[in-house]
């Protein structure tokens, strides 16, 4: 009996280990060399148990490693499969398959790219995957070890090393993000290396918005540039100037007969974001080299950073004072940060009085601008200088004047929206005014009154359906500030049946209040929300769904209408 009982807790522990992951990596190495004479190399090394189908046939099934081979080779040392009984199936030569990486798709200037697609052979339940590979880039293709790696894998690691060679005589600087791991520091014939070694990483949470600007991604920034500002400077050389004139020329036909800057910003950045296509490739990818303007022009793609100098080539000639700005969300000292750490790119322009964060992904502000409290902001234009700006506002006030009749509600809109959510168009104002319409239904005699939901509120976003507990941090875009009110005339015939209400949710995450009163014919209704945290921690995330659930709770944006 006591045999059994010991069988059972180790069934237990066992199912327990395999539903925490779908697979293991029992080693994972990586390794980055910067030798003496300029050449690169990186080199990988993992070892991974497979746990599940899922893994087998779909995670984990194949690698997928891209490099460029004029510049870089790729040596495959190891690729072979360990099967639970200890049969070794080497990876056949016909499972090694290039291909183009599909984000160079639609890129002719990039199709010289690669993507090796190693397919792993003889998978089971319990099989290791053994892989080993390194790729050599050439001195001269990459102008520094440059590096931002997430730390996490889609899988747990026992024991995972990461290690960096420069030589003595180089510059180094680096920093291992929200991780207590410290490395160890050598020096010998000449090479600096710096290693870490951390043991039993969990698997990166699937949780949504976890990130090392909320303090809970791990991130391994590493440069070999001289400073931050020198990091900018290399890519700053690529930058068209300010007098190119063959954007001089296009701006020139592109603001024809516009005579406000604001017009012109509207127009030149329409023109990048809707005209010239966008190629997903990263700058690590095209060996932190950008095309040139013209080149752009002439076959109407671009990566991000080569639509970002043509706007910002275009909004020079055309007078408007531009800067370029990198944003870096990964807490650490300025000159850890090298190119490979931009997590977003935007010009911050000056126009009629108003201040803009323009981007060529989109007709809006520019992401980067939610975040101006906790991430750095350093400008490209004038390389390795700080960039302030002003946080757009993100206030909402939404008045709707509801007129009833017994098939229709007519519902006027009056509204000030705060500068953030204000699109980059013509149309964009920061005022609103717009009628619309909405069709009743008598229902044995009662009708039921939806009220209108602000377009921009946070109400719509995801944070509702979000799961009740989470041990991250959670970083929000911004605290909402949102003040909502709904008038509704009631013609004779009709009465209220919703009752009389107010109710108030206050804790640590913010304030929502809700109020329904009636005057005689008129009831009105108000919402009114007030955030007082952008970054919600572990402890306080509780409060903060529950008051995205009440905000967003459509109960309170319904009334029942009695025909009398």
């Amino acid at each position: 009996m006591k045999k059994i009982y010991i069988l059972f807790l180790l069934l237990i522990a066992s199912v327990s280990l395999f539903a925490a992951s779908e697979a293991e990596y029992g080693v994972l190495s990586k390794t980055y060399t910067l030798h003496s004479d300029g050449i690169q190399e990186f080199r990988y090394n993992m070892e991974l148990t497979i746990f599940t189908h899922t893994a087998m046939n779909r995670t984990y099934g194949e690698s997928f490693i891209v490099y460029n081979p004029k510049f870089q080779e790729l040596k495959i040392h190891t690729s072979y499969t360990k099967q639970k009984d200890g049969t070794i199936i080497k990876t056949p030569e016909n499972a090694f398959v290039e291909v183009l990486p599909r984000q160079a798709a639609n890129a002719p200037a990039y199709n010289h790219l690669k993507e090796m697609v190693v397919v792993h052979t003889g998978l089971e339940l319990g099989a290791t995957i053994y892989l080993d590979y390194s790729i050599v880039s050439k001195a001269g293709y990459l102008p520094e070890l440059d590096l931002c790696e997430p730390i996490e894998q889609t899988s747990p690691v026992k024991d995972y090393t990461l290690t960096i060679s420069v030589p003595e005589s180089k510059p180094l600087f680096y920093s291992l993000v929200n991780s207590n791991v410290k490395p160890s520091e050598s020096t010998a014939n000449g090479v600096k290396q710096v290693s870490w070694k951390i043991r039993n990483l969990p698997a990166a949470s699937m949780a949504p918005q976890v990130t090392a600007l909320g303090g809970d991604r791990q991130i391994l920034l590493a440069s070999t540039y001289a400073s931050n500002q020198k990091a900018l400077e290399t890519l700053n050389a690529q930058f068209a100037p300010e007098r190119d004139m063959p954007m001089l020329s296009l701006s020139e036909t592109l603001t024809e007969g516009l005579t406000s800057d604001t017009e012109k910003i509207y127009a030149l950045l329409k023109h990048v974001t809707d005209n010239v296509g966008f190629s997903r490739l990263s700058l690590q990818e095209t060996a932190f080299r950008i095309r040139s303007t013209d080149d752009v022009v002439t076959t109407a793609y671009g990566t991000e950073v080569e639509k970002l100098n043509m706007l910002a080539a275009l909004l020079n000639a055309s007078g408007i004072k531009a800067e370029t700005v990198a944003a870096y969300y990964t807490p650490a000292d300025q000159n850890c940060y090298g190119l490979s750490a931009v997590a977003d790119w935007f010009i911050l322009a000056s126009a009629d009085g108003k201040q803009f964060l323009l981007t060529p992904k989109q007709m809006k502000m520019s992401d980067a601008g939610w975040y101006s409290e906790y991430a750095q902001y350093i400008s490209l234009t004038n390389p390795g200088k700080k960039v302030n700006f002003q946080t757009p506002s993100t206030k909402l006030d939404y008045t709707y004047t509801i007129t009833l009749s017994p098939d229709k509600a007519d519902i006027q809109a009056n509204a000030t929206i705060g500068e953030a959510f204000i699109p980059y168009t013509n149309k964009g104002k920061a005022t609103v005014s717009e009628k619309t319409e909405q069709k009743l239904k008598n229902n044995n005699g009662y009708i039921l009154l939806s009220l209108p939901e602000a377009p921009n509120s946070i109400s719509n976003a995801a944070y509702k359906n979000y799961n009740s507990k989470r041990n991250q941090h959670l970083l929000v875009p911004y605290k909402a500030t949102e003040s909502i009110s709904y008038t509704i005339q009631l013609p004779a015939g009709m009465e209220l049946s919703t009752p009389a209400t107010t109710k108030t949710t206050d804790n640590a995450a913010g304030k929502a209040s809700y109020t329904i009163t009636q005057n005689g014919n008129s009831v009105e209704v108000k919402r009114n929300l007030e955030m007082k945290k952008q970054l919600i921690t572990p402890a306080d995330y509780a409060a903060f769904r529950n008051l995205m659930v009440e905000w967003a709770d459509i109960n309170k944006r319904q009334l029942l209408i009695k025909m009398k």
